[in-house]
């Protein structure tokens, strides 16, 4: 089994903000929120752990006309590039950026939003327990938690596979020195097994058979807290 290695932390963050920007999301961007729309109602007020560049509250506001979200990240660098693209989308009333920690449990009030959400981020996170319990904290009860990320493979051989299939990672790049599959093949190695999230979850009271695999290389866990 392949152990998980975190990710290098990057030497310039305008830059690594800039080189994820670069790349093209818009595809799985869209499955994400297709998925997430698909399971129902989100309530008025939507929260979304490690949001980046925003492409993902973009997208829910664009496509859900009553839907708030707070949109929080650690990276002021990717906030100030979520703040262009949310004045260029015409959203600056219906999305709040939010500078904080999303796996710092006291970032947020208690029952904050009626559906948290995060996507590709537990990768990134040394612990990444804290945003899982943060989500868990800020969800109203009947409230839902809707989380994906990758899933490591259990083999080098594999990560170079998913690397090599994925298409769209030179789409757009223009950042000197950033290798889009580089970045992709070191997010492989950070990320949670299927069965490190499950066990991950299991010990927050959540059923670990609501994190299923959704795609070769993603993981999702969708669930309902109780009211």
């Amino acid at each position: 089994m392949l152990s998980r290695t975190l990710e290098p932390i990057p030497d310039d963050p305008v830059i690594d903000a800039e080189s994820y920007a670069a790349i093209d999301h818009q595809a799985v961007n869209a499955d994400f929120v297709n998925d997430l729309l698909n399971r129902g109602d989100l309530g008025p007020r939507v929260l979304d752990l490690g949001c980046g560049p925003a492409a993902i509250a973009i997208e829910i506001c664009s496509r859900h006309v009553s839907v708030e979200v707070m949109a929080m990240d650690a990276s002021q660098e990717m906030l100030d590039l979520a703040r262009f693209e949310i004045e260029a989308a015409g959203l600056n009333d219906r999305i709040t950026l939010i500078h904080d920690n999303a796996a710092e449990v006291d970032c947020v009030q208690d029952d904050l939003a009626s559906t948290v959400i995060s996507n590709t981020v537990l990768h990134h996170i040394p612990e990444p327990i804290g945003l899982v319990e943060v989500a868990i904290k800020a969800c109203q009860p009947g409230g839902q938690i809707f989380i994906r990320d990758l899933c490591r493979p259990e083999t080098a051989e594999q990560v170079e596979s998913i690397v090599d299939s994925v298409t769209g990672l030179d789409s757009h790049c223009s950042v000197p020195g950033i290798s889009p599959q580089q970045l992709l093949r070191q997010s492989l190695h950070a990320a949670l097994t299927l069965s490190e999230i499950r066990d991950l979850v299991d010990g927050l009271g959540i059923d670990p058979s609501s994190v299923q695999m959704t795609s070769n290389r993603h993981w999702t866990l969708a669930t309902r807290l109780s009211n």
